[in-house]
C-alpha cells in the first residue's frame, strides 16, 4: 500500500486512536467525578435541611439563680429587708411570681425586664433550685 498525504501511516492512526480514546476516557472520568460530587453535596444538603438543629444545652437552675444574687443575696438569702428572700421559696410561688412580673401583672421597676429574659423552663429550673436551698445554712 502506498502512502500519500491523505492517508496517515499505521503508527499515526494508532496514535490518533489512542489519543481519542484517552480524551474520551478522561472526559468520562471527569463527568463521573462531577456526578458523584454533586450527588454527595445534594445528599449532604438534603440531610442538613431535614436534620433538626440540636437543642441548646440547658443551663442549670443553680447557674441561672446566680443572676439573682445582686439583689436577693447569695443563694437567695438576704442580709436586709429590701428584697424578698428566694431561699426555701416554694417552687410554685416562684414560678407564679416570675410569670406575673414577665407578663406585667405584677408591678415592678426591674423584675419585669429580668423575667422577660427567662423561658418557662428556665424559670421552673430556678424555682426548683431555690426551693431546695435552706433559708439558712449551707448550699443545698
Amino acid at each position: 500500500m502506498k502512502h500519500n498525504a491523505s492517508t496517515p501511516p499505521a503508527t499515526a492512526k494508532v496514535l490518533l486512536w489512542s489519543l481519542l480514546v484517552a480524551l474520551l476516557a478522561t472526559a468520562a472520568a471527569s463527568l463521573t467525578v462531577r456526578a458523584v460530587a454533586q450527588t454527595r453535596s445534594t445528599a449532604a444538603a438534603t440531610a442538613a435541611a431535614t436534620t433538626a438543629p440540636s437543642p441548646p444545652t440547658p443551663v442549670s437552675g443553680e447557674a441561672m439563680a446566680h443572676t439573682c444574687a445582686a439583689c436577693h443575696g447569695t443563694l437567695g438569702r438576704l442580709g436586709d429587708e429590701a428584697f424578698m428572700p428566694l431561699a426555701a421559696m416554694p417552687a410554685r410561688q416562684f414560678v407564679t411570681t416570675m410569670i406575673d412580673f414577665r407578663e406585667s401583672r405584677r408591678p415592678s421597676t426591674l423584675m419585669g425586664h429580668v423575667a422577660q429574659g427567662f423561658s418557662d423552663a428556665e424559670i421552673q429550673a430556678m424555682a426548683e433550685f431555690f426551693a431546695r436551698v435552706p433559708a439558712t445554712g449551707d448550699k443545698p
